[in-house]
């Protein structure tokens, strides 16, 4: 008789809606990145409490009048003013509505700004309502679209951070501390392929140290991980609210410094996005993400989609709340209802996914999005390469200037022209991987 065969144990099947969710991310993210600097765009309206800005800006780009005469000009119910910040009294300001022009049009004291921390004599605020009926915001409180893009990434980076553990053993810490490494030099690099080289802080590097963190939470159980989140939170809130220190470094009215200009002030490169530690609130993100990610890992269909909904029901719910009764959503500062918030809607963007891609077996809608979500560092860096060469072949004048529809139909062509880049380095296995 021969031998019995051996049953080899069962291949797990991909997540194919991981590859989707990052790539969605991607295309999103060179597409608001692309039309930022346009004019009039589709859906301006105040966002979670946010002055009217379009959707496809940050909500931290809504202390720009011609946005609210756009709004304005579809609705009159509201009207936004300039103003600025004379004093501050414990939690109440001495406020001044400026005119068009940037004279004083009213003085108002003793008056509550919300906004996401305190704010120092001299910086703007938004005057909402008309004359004797007036309210006071801070620039760049609420949530657009673009301020999810962020916080989708760093939650992809925790989903996968059970997967990458299970696949490497041996090596993951190994891996975790080169990667973070990698991630950190490597945003150095790309924003000094912008704007000159220098020590930058921005998304690369905060996804850095959010990696680092949701490695190191892996250490913790699940409850202890959900703790983390809390307790994170609370403490970034805490030094948000009293060491200014803490979310803003540097004086904003003098240039960077960068090798080209060593005058520019040595602290402002340290705040391109957020502080190297206010990443920590990005960090919490990721940890909401291995949380789901420990389901994911299973490939049970039914514990994915119970634990995406806890996950995002739970903070989605608490970011906003947080929201409403406490501090506002801000992306500059990475507020606690922010992190909760998109963190939040993270889970259940990824559950819709999954449904469609995993679960039902609906395919071939998202081969944009996977081709992107396959090679997403490199798609990333091409960014400012493919500017570089359109710019020497004089081609980049096409895509600047635009407005409203017109704006967005050139961001789209942008973005595919990249995607095609992207594909072409696809197809020869040209990879960038940390």
């Amino acid at each position: 008789m021969g031998e019995i065969p051996t049953q080899q144990p069962a291949r797990r099947a991909r997540v194919e809606s991981i590859d989707a969710f990052r790539g969605f991310t991607i295309f999103s993210m060179i597409f608001v990145i692309m039309v930022a600097g346009y004019k009039n765009l589709p859906l301006t309206f105040p966002h979670f409490g946010s002055a009217p800005v379009s959707t496809f800006k940050h909500a931290s780009e809504d202390n720009h009048p011609a946005e609210w005469a756009f709004y304005e000009g579809v609705t009159t119910s509201t009207i936004y003013r300039q103003a600025r910040v004379l004093s501050r009294h414990g939690n109440r300001y001495d406020v001044v509505v400026l005119r068009d022009d940037g004279t004083t049009a009213s003085e108002h004291a003793g008056m509550a700004v919300r906004h996401a921390r305190p704010l120092k004599p001299g910086e703007p605020a938004i005057a909402v309502g008309r004359d004797g009926d007036l309210r006071f915001i801070g620039v760049g409180n609420g949530c657009t679209f673009t301020d999810l893009v962020a916080p989708f990434f760093v939650f992809i980076v925790g989903l996968c951070i059970p997967l990458s553990r299970a696949r490497r053993g041996g090596e993951w810490w190994w891996h975790v501390g080169v990667r973070t490494v990698m991630l950190i030099l490597a945003g150095v690099i790309y924003i000094s392929l912008i704007l000159k080289l220098s020590y930058w802080w921005g998304i690369l590097q905060a996804i850095g140290v959010s990696f680092f963190m949701g490695a190191a939470c892996m250490f913790l159980g699940v409850w202890g991980r959900w703790a983390a989140v809390l307790l994170l939170s609370a403490f970034h809130g805490f030094m948000t609210w009293h060491f200014p220190w803490w979310t803003s470094l540097g004086d904003p009215s003098r240039p960077f410094f960068t090798i080209a200009n060593l005058q520019g002030d040595m602290l402002r490169p340290l705040t391109v996005h957020c502080t190297p530690w206010g990443s920590i609130s990005y960090g919490v993100i990721t940890i909401m993400g291995t949380l789901l990610g420990d389901a994911v890992a299973t490939r049970e269909p039914g514990r994915i989609i119970r634990q995406s909904l806890i996950v995002g029901v739970f903070f989605t719910a608490l970011g906003y709340v947080l929201h409403l009764y406490q501090a506002p959503m801000n992306k500059d500062i990475v507020s606690p209802s922010y992190a909760l918030f998109t963190g939040g809607l993270g889970a259940l963007c990824f559950l819709v996914f999954y449904l469609i891609i995993d679960v039902w077996k609906i395919r071939g809608w998202d081969y944009v999005f996977r081709e992107f979500g396959a090679n997403a560092l490199l798609a990333y860096f091409l960014q400012p390469i493919v500017r570089i060469f359109f710019v020497a072949l004089g081609l980049f004048p096409f895509f600047t200037g635009h407005s409203g529809w017109t704006g967005m139909a050139w961001g789209l062509v942008w973005t595919m022209i990249l995607w095609a880049a992207t594909l072409w380095c696809n197809r020869r296995n040209i990879y960038w991987k940390l």
